[in-house]
């Protein structure tokens, strides 16, 4: 909003008197005479010819009239949208997930909110690795393990863990969890790697209480590039996978996918919500991000 001498000239300009301009602004009309004085004190130029019945601009006063008219239209239009924050969510919204949250998170999470919000128009990218917020014109990020120091905020929406596992049909032949040559048995296990893993993936796995941790080596057998199609050839029997419980706990619950072993939890690798809107995001991506959650929890139980 201008500040008040810029404002009174305006009015004045705009009601086409003093006196119209004191009502419309709600202060004596002494004031507004006294801050048209003032204004033209401060820039140093005669802005207006005042009589007692007539206001005349002068070539200067024009050209301030419509710069302050433009500073004026902006700050209305700048409240607009600071108003529509807090208003019901509507428009576009671009977000940003890893190929394995897509079916189990962000599909019911945009269902939730397109029920709520019919107004709003979500665009999805599936995308495993980080995207530039700016750049790539997104409202929402989520990133799964640490985040790089950034302007970005960020915040923590859940926690996933990595379970190696297989199909019922791999582990047919399987010696006892407590049998010394379980681990070589599992190490001679086809694996299924992501493609940016090397040849040989070596793994360190905390092991039961009071045990070592287990390290591990397979040779990569099939490799793909995205948890998704990981899981699908881990559910057919190609070979041992280590996959988040984000895209596997449907199947670890219905037996399609079974762990290799009891361990105790590896630490859990933080999930989060990562957005450029400083500490005021718009409504539209504060209940984006509340519905993620939701449906994050509810995917894990």
């Amino acid at each position: 909003m201008l500040s008040t001498l810029p404002l009174s000239f305006v009015t004045v300009v705009e009601t086409g008197s003093i006196t119209r301009a004191a009502d419309e602004l709600n202060i004596a009309k002494s004031a507004v005479s006294q801050n048209l004085k003032r204004l033209e004190q401060q820039l140093d130029v005669k802005l207006a010819i005042r009589t007692t019945r007539h206001l005349s601009l002068t070539p200067a006063g024009e050209r301030y009239y419509q710069r302050c008219k433009e500073i004026l239209a902006l700050s209305r239009q700048a409240e607009t949208e600071m108003e529509s924050f807090g208003a019901v969510p509507s428009g576009p919204i671009t977000i940003t997930a890893p190929h394995a949250f897509i079916t189990p998170v962000i599909a019911p999470a945009l269902a939730l909110v397109e029920e709520k919000f019919p107004n709003l128009q979500p665009s999805v990218i599936a995308e495993d690795k980080r995207l530039n917020l700016i750049t790539e014109g997104i409202d929402v990020a989520i990133s799964v393990g640490q985040l790089p120091d950034s302007t970005l905020q960020a915040r923590r929406i859940g926690s996933l863990r990595d379970i190696l596992c297989a199909a019922p049909a791999v582990m047919e032949n399987a010696p006892a969890f407590d049998d010394p040559i379980y681990w070589q048995w599992v190490q001679s296990l086809p694996y299924i790697a992501h493609t940016r893993e090397p040849a040989v993936v070596r793994h360190r796995l905390p092991a039961l209480v009071g045990a070592e941790s287990i390290d591990v080596s397979f040779r990569s057998a099939v490799k793909a590039n995205t948890i998704e199609a990981i899981a699908a050839f881990a559910r057919n029997a190609l070979g041992v996978a280590l996959l988040p419980d984000i895209a596997i706990a449907q199947d670890l619950k219905a037996g399609t996918l079974l762990p290799l072993l009891t361990l105790v939890e590896p630490e859990p690798t933080p999930i989060y919500a990562v957005h450029s809107y400083d500490t005021l995001p718009p409504k539209s991506v504060q209940e984006s991000i509340m519905a993620i959650q939701q449906a994050l929890a509810k995917a894990l139980q």
